[in-house]
């Protein structure tokens, strides 16, 4: 009769001795050793993450210049439209005489804001009137509270 071994015979079939529990994955390490990786990366995120607004901010900060060379064009392009002489020669070009006997209008209604014009020739803005009340009150009024 022949008997059967549980594991094979051989230098490439056997396992090394080892004691029980040893052989098991201790979670406990993986976790520290996942924890310790993701801790490491994170100041590479971060930095990457600082990186790239940083570029955002450049790109922002340079259509901003951009524009606001636009504006300055513009409004001195408004300035010479608007001149006095420039006026007084296309009215004369198209036809137009000085009028004999001008009509003066006063406008009391303040212009849009901001306004492009200096502040001595814009009137005065009217007071608020003294019985309105703020908004926040008016929602005090809801409330079922004592006067």
């Amino acid at each position: 009769m022949m008997a059967t071994l549980p594991r094979p015979l051989g230098a490439h079939g056997r396992t090394l001795p080892l004691p029980p529990g040893v052989a098991r994955a201790n979670w406990w390490v993986i976790a520290a050793i996942m924890l310790a990786g993701m801790s490491a990366l994170l100041p590479v995120l971060q930095n990457s993450s600082a990186t790239s607004r940083g570029f955002r901010v450049q790109s922002l900060q340079a259509r901003q210049a951009e524009l606001n060379g636009q504006i300055g064009e513009l409004e001195s392009e408004v300035a010479r439209l608007t001149s006095q002489d420039r006026i007084e020669r296309r009215a004369r070009a198209i036809g137009l005489e000085p009028s004999s006997n001008p009509i003066f209008i006063t406008v009391d209604v303040p212009g849009p804001a901001p306004a492009k014009i200096p502040a001595e020739l814009l009137p005065s803005p009217q007071p608020r009137a003294a019985g309105a009340e703020p908004w926040w009150r008016s929602l005090f009024r809801w409330l079922p509270l004592p006067d």
